[in-house]
């Protein structure tokens, strides 16, 4: 069977998260008129999730434990490979479904679209306040700047906009075009796997759709602690699309004498 949105959630030590999310999930569904699957890739934590596999049974909803830890894009890659679907939908465990047919609206917006094939919803926290970083602005010169030293540019918006890239947290993506960059780059354990994919998306002639009309909250860092994964990750992402380039040779010069001066020390990328 082809469905409409294959919906995938990566659990790694976050029990208590994914029923939350899970909950707020197919209340967010009911009624969507959607052909959806939903399928959760324990990721060898120490979660047992077969209870809620039993709770679940009456739903289109399969529960998968992988023998190891594929990180992020390693997991994502495998359950994308387990049906078929028109989109995919990424989602973190904690995330919790807030607005009405969330779902269904970001699924309509690129239906609809004749120009973006990748979206991601605005984030908001507890208080409902903008997630700081659930995309990254591509217009502008300090978007040039900070998209060319690996880095980049985040402002609250209000409307939809074109983006450098939206968070892996929620991710809605045409399945083909997600083929046809090859997916998720698995050298990334965690972070910076979206900015990745979604710089191979844009390189590829695509855009990227940031949807603010849509909010989801996001608890967010519930998985691993950032600084230990981050840094790994930025090095081969600086290396795998930038070091080489003469404009970041150059804004990283400004950049380090810029940050040895007000700073003392050169500041890590955000």
């Amino acid at each position: 069977m082809k469905y409409d949105i294959l919906i995938q959630i990566i659990n790694y030590n976050t029990r208590n998260y994914l029923e939350i999310c899970l909950e707020s999930l197919f209340n967010d569904l009911t009624g969507c008129g959607i052909n959806y699957k939903i399928i959760v890739l324990d990721n060898n934590s120490g979660d047992n999730l077969e209870d809620l596999g039993k709770f679940y049974e009456d739903k289109n909803i399969s529960f998968h434990k992988s023998e190891k830890n594929l990180g992020f894009g390693g997991g994502h890659n495998f359950i994308s490979s387990l049906e078929d679907s028109r989109y995919l939908l990424i989602l973190n465990s904690d995330i919790k479904f807030i607005e009405k047919d969330s779902v269904k609206r970001l699924y309509e917006k690129l239906i609809e679209s004749e120009n973006y094939k990748v979206s991601g919803p605005k984030l908001v926290e507890e208080d409902m306040k903008p997630q700081r970083f659930d995309h990254g602005e591509i217009q502008g010169v300090t978007s040039w700047i900070k998209n060319n030293y690996g880095s980049s540019y985040w402002k609250e918006r209000k409307s939809e906009t074109e983006a450098a890239w939206v968070s892996g947290a929620v991710f809605m993506i045409e399945r083909d075009l997600f083929e046809r960059v090859n997916g998720f780059d698995e050298n990334f354990f965690l972070y910076k796997e979206e900015e990745d994919l979604c710089k191979r998306i844009r390189d590829a002639g695509e855009r990227i759709l940031y949807f603010p009309e849509v909010s989801v909250m996001h608890y967010g860092h519930v998985v691993a602690k950032r600084s230990e994964h981050f840094s790994n990750s930025m090095n081969y992402y600086l290396d795998k699309h930038f070091r080489d380039n003469v404009s970041y040779k150059i804004i990283n010069v400004f950049k380090v004498v810029k940050d040895l001066a007000v700073h003392g020390k050169i500041k890590e990328r955000e």
